[in-house]
């Protein structure tokens, strides 16, 4: 997990609306280490398209006009100084992000890749702020496309090597392509990631491309597409891709079609590296400007908004000497943290005296730069391992499962929100639409409790339907029968396989389904399901679930603290839910017996929460307003928060600090060592360790000791 500090320069260009060459310029700076807002600024940006384009073999002098035409105005050059001094004087890196916005697309066309520091146009040749690590270059793109951008852990990366080299490229007057040679230099770069490769055996097609993109049940979709073909723009501006046909012949493929193919895909890519001579804009070598392309006509915006959240596209016919030198550099950057713009700045850098080494571009809407997280503990190094594997050896622990637990079977309670939202006209605020208690909330108030409940089911039996195509067969089955057939499918590395193999004799979940149920009893354990029937009516008073004698290893309990989904009286779903759920709790005492006496002398495994949900902080204080919370102190527990994703918080790493604070060096409560990733990512370390301190597979339980037994 990447702990390198960045503040943040957005540039925004647009259109002055007062002639030919004048636009104007937004600055907006982001001080990490301060609360306030700074203000942007404004100014006056000159620049003289006929004089740049004179000056396409002279990058210094290019590097020059376009840096002076950017910080035309003088406060401009002023807040861009003070950006670099602060960052500076924090030791901090300075990202700079250029915005084009829609009354500038002509801007797309410039060499931004050569802008320089303003402070030094005098010396014999300008400082590039694109090949540097202290300052962060990249073009922002715009999207259509509201899925959220998740990170994922760098171990499940996987990559797609594509390579087109039609028999005929000289129909096109074009150079062949050495497939071989393409698929070894991306391999060599991109070290230990995975590779699938496309082309080599069969041609590369569209149809090829996009099956290969979209992947498997087991493994669906890449992170990493490398693609390498020929490119270009047609005279209206419309960019192509010279593929391939079933004959291995040149297939001239729109640029759209490729977009619209990778915007139906469940998981685009999160990186795609167009090794195509023209991806990104068509190279103009006279003074003749029908050649620039808008925004919108290049590649590499259309694949933004299908879906893709970072691009590396060539701006002209870059040699090969270049991208020999410059690949494994930004592959290797790449690897080591995910931080694509420090990763392209270091590869400018090994090509700097090359005259094309601004020609690689780079694309992005990441608003950290981070295309993957390495998970673990805060730090790093992590001391309370041994702890928390003796707990779980000896069965004193209790895992308590938040609804992201269950993703990646059938997506999470966030993506059915917002289903329902766009399906429903939820009427309230964008960045509410995540929130499933909300849209509950507005769907039973608009047409009735029941038919939230029938539309968030029906929205979960969509998901899971979509993300096991091999369910199909299973179509007309209810969601819990279907959860049957997708238990016999699960990975050895599953979530829930292992955690049906921890020795826990109690479980707690949030979720509405019997997922974990279904998992337990499929590894032969015979597990007792507890659900309290909360809701009151006018013949009966909230019941607290009962149960007779000690659970254990073989027959554990499953705790389903908000109720299931297939019983209305059990289940908390809506705003009102929670509230009225809590009164009753309080004035009832509601919580089993059972797992009262259990849970403050557990050592608590928190898994698949985001730890700012209303999930995890009503079970969080219900636990902490428990007699008997002091207990607890003797413990080490964990929080698995789901990595904050580029949609979730303004703030990353200050929310980073913020949990560690507030749940790890409380005086009034238990300290929670937070894990930075999935419930995944933490049980299988989980299992690395249990087996690293001498256990075995089967993790013996040793008999619970007894109080009595030592006097």
């Amino acid at each position: 997990m990447s702990t390198t500090v960045y503040a943040d320069l957005e540039i925004g260009l647009e259109s002055a609306g007062i002639g030919t060459g004048h636009y104007q310029a937004e600055l907006r700076f982001n001080d990490p280490n301060s609360e306030a807002e700074v203000r942007p600024e404004r100014g006056a940006v000159v620049l003289d398209d006929g004089e740049l384009l004179d000056l396409h073999f002279e990058p210094d002098e290019y590097s020059r006009k376009l840096t002076q035409g950017l910080f035309h105005a003088e406060n401009i050059r002023a807040l861009f100084a003070r950006a670099m001094a602060v960052a500076e004087a924090q030791g901090a890196f300075l990202r700079v992000c250029l915005r084009i916005g829609p009354t500038a697309l002509e801007l797309h066309a410039l060499r931004w890749e050569l802008l320089a520091d303003p402070e030094s146009l005098n010396a014999a040749q300008p400082r590039s702020l694109a090949n540097s690590e202290r300052t962060l270059f990249s073009r922002f793109m715009a999207s259509n496309d509201w899925r959220p951008v998740r990170l994922r852990p760098k171990s499940d990366l996987r990559a797609l090597v594509a390579v087109a080299s039609p028999s005929d490229s000289d129909r096109y007057n074009l150079a062949e392509i050495d497939v071989e040679v393409e698929i070894r230099r991306a391999q060599e770069a991109l070290g230990d990631i995975p590779v699938e490769v496309a082309g080599r055996d069969e041609p590369l097609t569209l149809d090829l491309l996009l099956e290969k993109l979209r992947g498997s049940v087991e493994e669906p979709g890449v992170d990493l597409l490398y693609l390498a073909c020929h490119g270009l723009l047609s005279r209206k501006n419309v960019p192509h891709l010279l593929l391939q046909d079933e004959d291995g012949k040149t297939a001239r493929v729109e640029g759209e079609a490729l977009a619209q193919g990778i915007a139906e895909l469940q998981h685009p890519p999160r990186l795609a590296f167009l090794a195509s001579c023209e991806s990104a804009r068509r190279e103009n070598t006279s003074a003749d400007s029908e050649g620039r392309q808008a925004a919108e006509s290049a590649l590499a915006p259309r694949l933004a908004d299908a879906g893709i959240p970072a691009l590396v596209a060539m701006q002209g016919r870059i040699s090969m000497e270049t991208v020999d030198r410059a690949l494994p550099t930004f592959f290797r950057e790449l690897v080591k943290d995910g931080q694509i713009d420090r990763a392209m700045a270091v590869a400018r850098a090994k090509v700097r005296d090359r005259h094309d080494a601004w020609m690689p571009a780079l694309y992005t809407r990441l608003k950290r730069g981070q295309l993957w997280y390495v998970p673990g503990f805060e730090g790093g190094d992590f001391t309370k391992w041994k702890a928390i594997a003796s707990n779980v050896n000896c069965g004193d622990f209790i895992p308590i499962l938040g609804p992201e637990v269950g993703e990646h079977i059938y997506g999470s309670p966030r993506e059915v929100a917002r289903k329902l939202s766009e399906r429903h006209g939820f009427p309230l605020a964008p960045h509410e639409t995540s929130d499933i208690a909300k849209v509950a909330q507005y769907l039973a108030v608009d047409q009735s409790s029941k038919f939230a409940r029938d539309q968030i089911v029906k929205q979960f039996h969509r998901q899971l339907l979509g993300r096991t195509p091999d369910l199909a067969e299973h179509n007309g089955k209810s969601f819990p029968k279907l959860l049957d057939a997708r238990v016999e499918g699960l990975a050895p590395d599953d979530p829930f396989r292992i955690l049906a193999d921890l020795p826990a004799s109690i479980y707690v979940t949030t979720s509405g389904d019997p997922l974990l149920l279904k998992a337990i009893r499929a590894n032969q354990r015979e597990p007792t399901a507890l659900l309290g029937e909360w809701r009151p009516t006018a013949e009966s008073h909230p019941q607290r679930p009962t149960y007779e004698g000690e659970p254990t290893k073989d027959e554990p309990i499953v705790y389903h603290v908000f109720g299931v989904l297939g019983k209305e009286s059990s289940l908390v779903l809506t705003e009102d839910d929670y509230f009225d759920y809590l009164i009753a709790m309080s004035e009832y005492k509601l919580l089993p017996a059972v797992i009262r006496g259990n849970i403050t002398r557990s050592s608590l495994l928190f898994l698949g929460f985001h730890l700012n949900d209303w999930t995890f902080r009503v079970l969080f204080r219900m636990i902490m307003t428990l007699s008997g919370s002091g207990h607890l102190n003797k413990y080490a527990h964990v929080g698995v928060q789901v990595d904050p994703s580029e949609n979730d918080l303004l703030d990353v790493e200050r929310t980073r600090k913020y949990f560690e604070q507030y749940y790890g060096s409380s005086p009034t409560m238990p300290s929670i060592s937070i894990y930075w990733g999935t419930a995944g990512d933490f049980l299988k370390e989980l299992q690395q360790q249990l087996r690293s301190i001498g256990e075995t597979d089967q993790f013996p339980v040793i008999e619970k000791e007894d109080e009595d037994d030592w006097v």
